[in-house]
């Protein structure tokens, strides 16, 4: 019987937790859960589920994160029950047991959690976070000694087989209202996201596409591009070279991102350095900056069926390289590595962090970096993958030695070379088309560019080479089109290739994302009628 009360008031307070914290900018508790889920995880595994469910594959063991914390409490009202259960129609011992089991619970999952926000580096933060823990487990403790008190109310002395069938029409009253407060609790905490989505102008993201597409992105002007690409059928695909911050793909270790306060934020640079640097917002700021567009894309992302966990964006930061020379490298320092707010961390050879291109980004599309892509300062490195990209940085170690990252220690390359990579945007798998239309899409090659792309309507059996859109920077994807007129009506099997800056033809081999991502010829199927 605790057991159950102790479950059902356990799921009030979780929802109750997670808008508290949510509205308050504070740690769910069931964060640190879920770490201590997805850490034993192989790699191999992860991939799996980040190619099915993409950026939203870590919410599945956020959810079991949450079950899990609600079964705590479950087994808290089962003590409860059975130090308790003759004390509680007199005694208020019950309540302040359960509280102060689930608050210092709560507060130790919190406290776990207390490096990822600013809030709780101070007293009046704490105070704050202590306060609603005090408040949440104050209100579950006293609902689950009241179901357990009406339970007993309602048990009148009859035989057993009628004991098992006899509920009262006030529980069922009382167990129909905290159902209801249930439901509001759920209700109020997807309506906050929903409701902080609108504020920021949050647009739809376009599912079934090879990358992610802003549905505002058809009012571009095309009058300046080459012919084909000013063909109507790809003005959201022109639209779409450079990607809308709020669709830019996300791939993170935790399902709600750290919150810095940039007032607060420093940035250690120590290890094998001969001058340890300790910079806040002003110093970093004072340093001199560069514009760059540059392309990430997840070691993740697939080609068939395409997952979209690619993206494009202007970066505004302080080359890498600066912050590397003003600290004064050793003689020995082989490696850079960025440990970042989230626990997250990641190396990178000290050659790709001098390269010209290696930023400090705290600047995203000409706007501070949204809070999900890393406010107040991430890595854009070209080249290498996502991955190897860290958010929320908050100290650069040099050292003298090879470093397995986060990723790394779970079987993914510590080389993340990107793959030469090239998508068909348009026409749309098993789309029905007519008369001449242009196929166009992307090709990605890291830093070494795109020097030609190809497309074969014949299943590969010919090839032929596509128009090339001018590419923003030698870091951002390329858009290609090729104008094709069908001679007969019927099925057809498209596919498409790419070649590097160095002549080098991607590989057709198809193979999985795990571990140094995925390679081979993307195709599609349409129907000429």
């Amino acid at each position: 019987m605790f057991f159950v009360y102790g479950l059902f008031s356990g799921v009030i307070a979780t929802l109750a937790t997670y808008v508290g914290t949510t509205f308050l900018g504070l740690p769910f508790p069931p964060e640190e859960i879920f770490q201590l889920l997805i850490s034993p995880v192989p790699g191999s595994i992860q991939s799996v589920t980040v190619e099915t469910f993409g950026e939203y594959a870590k919410y599945t063991a956020f959810v079991a994160a949450s079950g899990i914390y609600a079964l705590l409490y479950a087994f808290i009202g089962t003590l409860v029950g059975f130090l308790y259960r003759n004390d509680l129609p007199k005694s208020g011992r019950p309540i302040l047991a359960g509280s102060l089991i689930g608050f210092l619970i709560s507060v130790a999952l919190e406290g776990a959690l207390a490096g990822r926000v600013y809030i709780l580096s101070t007293l009046f933060g704490w105070f704050i976070a202590a306060g609603l823990l005090l408040v949440v487990n104050l209100c579950y403790s006293i609902i689950l000694v009241s179901q357990a008190k009406t339970a007993l109310r309602d048990v009148s002395p009859k035989p057993i087989p009628r004991m098992a069938q006899t509920i009262s029409s006030s529980r069922r009253g009382f167990l129909k209202k905290a159902a209801i407060v249930g439901a509001v609790l759920v209700f109020a905490g997807v309506s906050s996201k929903i409701i902080l989505s609108l504020l920021s102008g949050q647009p739809v993201v376009q599912s079934g596409t090879v990358i992610p597409v802003d549905p505002q992105s058809s009012s571009v002007n095309l009058s300046d591009l080459p012919s084909i690409f000013q063909d109507p059928r790809l003005s959201s695909l022109v639209g779409s070279e450079v990607t809308d911050n709020r669709v830019f793909y996300r791939v993170d270790i935790d399902p709600l991102p750290p919150q810095l306060d940039l007032d607060k934020w420093t940035l250690k640079v120590d290890g094998k350095v001969s001058d340890e640097l300790l910079l806040n917002k002003d110093g970093f700021m004072a340093l001199p900056t560069k514009d760059e567009y540059a392309t990430l894309e997840c070691v993740s992302n697939t080609i068939y069926p395409p997952s979209a966990l690619i993206s494009n964006a202007k970066w505004t930061g302080v080359p890498l390289a600066t912050i590397l020379n003003q600290a004064g490298l050793s003689s020995d320092a082989k490696y850079v590595v960025f440990h970042c707010a989230d626990g997250y961390t990641v190396g990178i050879p000290l050659d790709r962090a001098k390269q010209p291109g290696s930023l400090l980004a705290y600047k995203m599309n000409d706007q501070f970096l949204p809070n999900e892509h890393g406010f107040p300062l991430r890595a854009i490195v070209p080249g290498i993958y996502g991955m190897m990209n860290a958010k929320w940085i908050t100290e650069i170690e040099v050292t003298d030695q090879v470093y397995l990252g986060y990723w790394q220690e779970r079987g993914w390359s510590n080389d993340a070379r990107i793959k030469t990579t090239s998508l068909i945007y348009y026409p749309g798998d098993r789309a029905t088309v007519s008369g001449a239309l242009p196929i166009g899409g992307i090709a990605f090659a890291g830093d070494r560019g795109i020097s030609k792309v190809e497309v074969s309507t014949d299943a590969g059996s010919t090839w032929n080479e596509a128009t090339i859109k001018q590419p923003r920077s030698p870091y951002s994807w390329v858009i290609w089109a090729y104008e094709w007129t069908p001679q007969a009506k019927g099925a057809y099997t498209l596919m498409v290739r790419a070649y590097d800056g160095s002549n080098q033809l991607q590989s057709s081999a198809a193979t999985a994302p795990f571990p140094d991502g995925a390679s081979g010829y993307h195709s599609i199927q349409v129907t000429v009628n």
